[in-house]
């Protein structure tokens, strides 16, 4: 018998809208208060990971049976899929062409780019999202560029430079920027009523 694997991470399904989506950015941060003098101590660890829930408008069989097999074939937990916030898939920002990654091995919040137009406000503005690699991190200032097309943006969440190297000249996604996701259960269920009517929900998180 011959075993068939899908190509991971598989593309989201767009053939029927979402209704509503939560899109979450959790963190690792341990708070000790002492029971002496009820001061905090704060340590903020390296846990950093994108989370969504999503649910469907009550659709028809032929809809829901396109994304019941894309659920199907991500075997649970096991495989992975690209998505991001599917309200802003565009930015606000005026950027144009080709941006790049200028500088090899940077890490933490900000990253240098260039590939910008030359002395252009606003290339990015706080709240786009950008896609470097496979994961997706979010622009926390307006950013301009200057005389040579270059801007030091400031991203939340961290470089994940441990985990994917981040090269020099690596492109910027910043139309549809996504990141890949794996499903928080390894049940895969939905619901239908009398009149053939489906109910399906996701919930997943990002996969490091």
């Amino acid at each position: 018998m011959a075993v068939f694997t899908p190509s991971y991470p598989l593309t989201f399904p767009t053939n029927v809208g979402i209704q509503t989506q939560r899109f979450s950015l959790v963190r690792t941060v341990a708070v000790s208060t002492s029971p002496f003098t009820g001061q905090d101590q704060v340590v903020q660890h390296d846990g950093e990971f994108w989370t969504t829930q999503i649910k469907y408008p009550p659709m028809l069989k032929d809809n829901a049976s396109v994304i019941l097999a894309f659920l199907l074939q991500l075997r649970g937990r096991r495989g992975t899929f690209s998505i991001g916030d599917q309200d802003r898939k565009t930015i606000q920002g005026t950027a144009t062409g080709t941006v790049r990654v200028n500088g090899a091995s940077q890490t933490g919040n900000q990253v240098a780019l260039d590939g910008f137009t030359a002395s252009r406000s606003n290339v990015f503005k706080a709240g786009d999202y950008i896609q470097i690699n496979s994961f997706l991190y979010m622009v926390t200032e307006d950013v301009s560029s200057n005389s040579s097309g270059e801007a030091n943006v400031k991203i939340e969440p961290a470089l994940r430079q441990g985990i994917e190297t981040i090269a020099d000249d690596t492109t910027v996604t910043y139309t549809n920027a996504k990141t890949i996701m794996r499903l928080d259960a390894n049940e895969t269920g939905w619901d239908t009523d009398q009149v053939s009517k489906y109910g399906i929900s996701i919930s997943a998180t990002e996969a490091l």
